[in-house]
Protein backbone atom coordinates (compact mmCIF):
# COMPACT_ATOMS: atom_id res chain seq x y z
CA UNK A 1 0.00 0.00 0.00
CA UNK A 2 1.42 3.27 -0.36
CA UNK A 3 2.10 5.96 1.32
CA UNK A 4 -0.74 8.68 1.30
CA UNK A 5 -3.07 5.69 1.04
CA UNK A 6 -2.03 4.18 4.03
CA UNK A 7 -1.42 7.73 5.70
CA UNK A 8 -5.49 8.36 4.30
CA UNK A 9 -6.20 5.01 5.98
CA UNK A 10 -5.09 5.01 9.05
CA UNK A 11 -6.34 8.44 9.74
CA UNK A 12 -10.12 7.08 9.11
CA UNK A 13 -9.37 4.30 11.10
CA UNK A 14 -8.51 6.44 14.33
CA UNK A 15 -11.49 9.52 13.58
CA UNK A 16 -13.73 5.82 13.82
CA UNK A 17 -12.80 4.69 16.44
CA UNK A 18 -12.73 7.75 18.85
CA UNK A 19 -16.46 8.51 17.15
CA UNK A 20 -17.17 5.17 18.53
CA UNK A 21 -15.59 6.00 21.81
CA UNK A 22 -17.21 9.24 22.29
CA UNK A 23 -21.09 7.77 21.11
CA UNK A 24 -20.39 5.12 24.28
CA UNK A 25 -18.82 6.93 26.98
CA UNK A 26 -21.24 7.63 29.33
CA UNK A 27 -21.34 11.05 31.18
CA UNK A 28 -19.47 11.16 34.79
CA UNK A 29 -21.47 10.42 38.28
CA UNK A 30 -21.77 13.73 40.14
CA UNK A 31 -19.25 13.58 42.74
CA UNK A 32 -21.00 13.08 46.50
CA UNK A 33 -22.45 15.75 48.56
CA UNK A 34 -19.79 16.85 51.67
CA UNK A 35 -22.05 15.54 54.81
CA UNK A 36 -22.35 18.23 57.50
CA UNK A 37 -21.05 16.60 60.74
CA UNK A 38 -23.53 18.15 63.48
CA UNK A 39 -21.30 17.01 66.48
CA UNK A 40 -19.30 20.30 66.92
CA UNK A 41 -21.65 22.24 66.37
CA UNK A 42 -24.23 20.55 68.54
CA UNK A 43 -23.83 22.31 71.99
CA UNK A 44 -24.97 25.48 70.63
CA UNK A 45 -28.75 26.81 68.63
CA UNK A 46 -28.49 26.44 64.66
CA UNK A 47 -30.23 29.36 63.10
CA UNK A 48 -31.58 28.56 59.78
CA UNK A 49 -31.92 31.36 57.13
CA UNK A 50 -35.36 31.36 55.45
CA UNK A 51 -35.15 30.20 51.95
CA UNK A 52 -35.04 33.53 49.43
CA UNK A 53 -34.29 32.02 46.52
CA UNK A 54 -35.74 29.19 44.43
CA UNK A 55 -35.87 28.57 40.56
CA UNK A 56 -38.72 26.27 39.53
CA UNK A 57 -40.49 24.74 36.74
CA UNK A 58 -43.84 25.28 36.29
CA UNK A 59 -46.71 22.51 37.73
CA UNK A 60 -43.52 20.97 39.61
CA UNK A 61 -45.71 18.30 41.50
CA UNK A 62 -46.08 18.58 45.49
CA UNK A 63 -45.53 22.22 45.16
CA UNK A 64 -47.56 25.99 45.29
CA UNK A 65 -47.13 27.71 42.15
CA UNK A 66 -47.31 31.40 43.88
CA UNK A 67 -43.64 32.21 44.71
CA UNK A 68 -44.11 33.48 48.56
CA UNK A 69 -46.12 30.06 49.11
CA UNK A 70 -43.16 28.29 47.96
CA UNK A 71 -40.53 30.42 50.08
CA UNK A 72 -43.01 29.07 52.95
CA UNK A 73 -43.26 25.59 51.84
CA UNK A 74 -39.86 24.90 51.37
CA UNK A 75 -39.16 26.92 55.24
CA UNK A 76 -41.46 24.13 56.39
CA UNK A 77 -40.06 21.36 54.29
CA UNK A 78 -36.32 21.80 55.21
CA UNK A 79 -37.51 22.60 58.75
CA UNK A 80 -39.02 18.78 58.93
CA UNK A 81 -35.73 17.39 56.94
CA UNK A 82 -33.69 18.81 59.76
CA UNK A 83 -35.28 17.36 62.46
CA UNK A 84 -35.84 14.08 61.17
CA UNK A 85 -32.65 13.81 60.06
CA UNK A 86 -30.40 16.14 62.64
CA UNK A 87 -32.33 15.90 66.24
CA UNK A 88 -29.34 15.95 67.85
CA UNK A 89 -28.93 19.81 67.23
CA UNK A 90 -31.38 22.95 68.25
CA UNK A 91 -31.97 24.36 65.35
CA UNK A 92 -33.92 27.90 65.19
CA UNK A 93 -36.38 28.22 62.25
CA UNK A 94 -37.47 30.90 60.58
CA UNK A 95 -40.50 31.45 62.43
CA UNK A 96 -38.44 31.86 65.40
CA UNK A 97 -35.82 33.84 64.05
CA UNK A 98 -38.56 36.37 62.74
CA UNK A 99 -39.86 36.59 66.22
CA UNK A 100 -36.34 37.40 67.13
CA UNK A 101 -36.02 40.59 64.83
CA UNK A 102 -39.36 42.05 66.23
CA UNK A 103 -37.99 41.59 69.60
CA UNK A 104 -34.75 43.36 69.09
CA UNK A 105 -35.83 45.54 66.13
CA UNK A 106 -33.08 47.93 65.73
CA UNK A 107 -30.39 45.64 65.99
CA UNK A 108 -31.24 42.49 64.09
CA UNK A 109 -32.72 42.54 60.61
CA UNK A 110 -35.58 41.07 58.73
CA UNK A 111 -34.47 37.69 58.43
CA UNK A 112 -36.28 37.64 55.04
CA UNK A 113 -34.21 40.47 53.86
CA UNK A 114 -30.53 39.95 54.99
CA UNK A 115 -29.64 39.59 51.59
CA UNK A 116 -27.96 35.63 52.08
CA UNK A 117 -29.16 34.06 48.11
CA UNK A 118 -25.80 35.65 47.66
CA UNK A 119 -24.30 32.83 49.28
CA UNK A 120 -25.46 30.33 46.62
CA UNK A 121 -22.29 31.78 44.04
CA UNK A 122 -19.60 29.14 44.67
CA UNK A 123 -16.97 31.90 44.73
CA UNK A 124 -17.95 33.04 47.89
CA UNK A 125 -15.52 31.77 50.31
CA UNK A 126 -16.26 34.69 53.11
CA UNK A 127 -19.56 36.43 53.71
CA UNK A 128 -19.96 39.60 52.54
CA UNK A 129 -21.35 42.74 54.01
CA UNK A 130 -24.12 43.74 54.48
CA UNK A 131 -25.09 39.92 55.40
CA UNK A 132 -22.35 39.58 57.55
CA UNK A 133 -23.62 42.63 59.79
CA UNK A 134 -27.24 40.84 59.81
CA UNK A 135 -25.90 38.21 61.01
CA UNK A 136 -23.87 39.23 63.43
CA UNK A 137 -26.74 40.72 64.93
CA UNK A 138 -28.91 37.96 64.60
CA UNK A 139 -26.30 35.86 66.71
CA UNK A 140 -26.14 38.23 69.28
CA UNK A 141 -29.59 37.45 69.86
CA UNK A 142 -29.98 33.82 70.03
CA UNK A 143 -26.94 32.86 71.54
CA UNK A 144 -25.20 31.43 68.55
CA UNK A 145 -22.59 31.19 66.20
CA UNK A 146 -23.24 28.84 63.46
CA UNK A 147 -25.65 29.72 60.87
CA UNK A 148 -27.32 27.64 57.91
CA UNK A 149 -28.57 29.20 54.81
CA UNK A 150 -30.06 27.31 52.44
CA UNK A 151 -28.70 29.49 49.56
CA UNK A 152 -30.57 28.39 46.40
CA UNK A 153 -33.14 25.26 45.89
CA UNK A 154 -33.55 24.49 41.66
CA UNK A 155 -36.91 22.23 41.09
CA UNK A 156 -37.59 20.96 37.72
CA UNK A 157 -39.46 18.28 36.13
CA UNK A 158 -37.51 15.51 34.52
CA UNK A 159 -38.64 12.10 33.18
CA UNK A 160 -37.60 10.58 36.33
CA UNK A 161 -39.53 12.57 38.12
CA UNK A 162 -38.95 15.81 40.64
CA UNK A 163 -35.34 16.93 41.24
CA UNK A 164 -34.22 19.55 43.29
CA UNK A 165 -30.74 20.63 43.17
CA UNK A 166 -29.56 22.74 46.40
CA UNK A 167 -26.85 24.92 47.82
CA UNK A 168 -26.20 24.46 51.53
CA UNK A 169 -23.58 26.60 53.68
CA UNK A 170 -22.50 27.13 56.95
CA UNK A 171 -21.43 29.90 58.05
CA UNK A 172 -19.50 31.30 61.58
CA UNK A 173 -21.29 34.36 61.47
CA UNK A 174 -18.31 36.08 63.96
CA UNK A 175 -16.22 35.37 61.60
CA UNK A 176 -17.64 35.48 58.19
CA UNK A 177 -15.69 31.79 57.64
CA UNK A 178 -17.68 29.39 55.32
CA UNK A 179 -17.54 26.45 57.29
CA UNK A 180 -19.04 23.94 54.83
CA UNK A 181 -20.91 23.94 51.64
CA UNK A 182 -22.57 21.36 50.17
CA UNK A 183 -24.78 21.08 46.72
CA UNK A 184 -26.93 17.88 47.31
CA UNK A 185 -29.55 16.77 44.31
CA UNK A 186 -31.70 14.41 44.75
CA UNK A 187 -34.70 13.08 42.89
CA UNK A 188 -38.25 11.89 43.81
CA UNK A 189 -41.78 11.97 42.85
CA UNK A 190 -42.60 15.20 44.18
CA UNK A 191 -40.94 18.22 45.09
CA UNK A 192 -41.21 18.02 49.29
CA UNK A 193 -39.93 14.15 48.77
CA UNK A 194 -37.00 15.35 46.07
CA UNK A 195 -36.24 18.38 48.81
CA UNK A 196 -36.33 16.24 51.92
CA UNK A 197 -34.13 13.95 50.38
CA UNK A 198 -31.34 16.49 49.83
CA UNK A 199 -31.34 16.65 53.62
CA UNK A 200 -30.75 12.97 53.81
CA UNK A 201 -27.99 13.33 51.49
CA UNK A 202 -25.69 15.35 53.72
CA UNK A 203 -27.33 14.19 57.10
CA UNK A 204 -26.42 10.85 56.18
CA UNK A 205 -25.38 9.16 59.53
CA UNK A 206 -28.89 8.19 61.02
CA UNK A 207 -29.38 6.18 57.83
Amino acid sequence: MNKPICSLFLALLLTTGCAHVQSTAKPPKPLPAPGLLLAPISSQPIPVLPVTYIVADSAVPGMPAARMAQLTWADSVLAEALQAHGPEATWVFPPELRRVAKRGAGVVADPDRMTQAVMRFSNVSKVPDPLLSNLRGLIAMTNSRAVLIPAMWRITNTPEGVKVEATLVLVDARTGTVMWRSSPVATAATAGAALAATIARVLPDLH
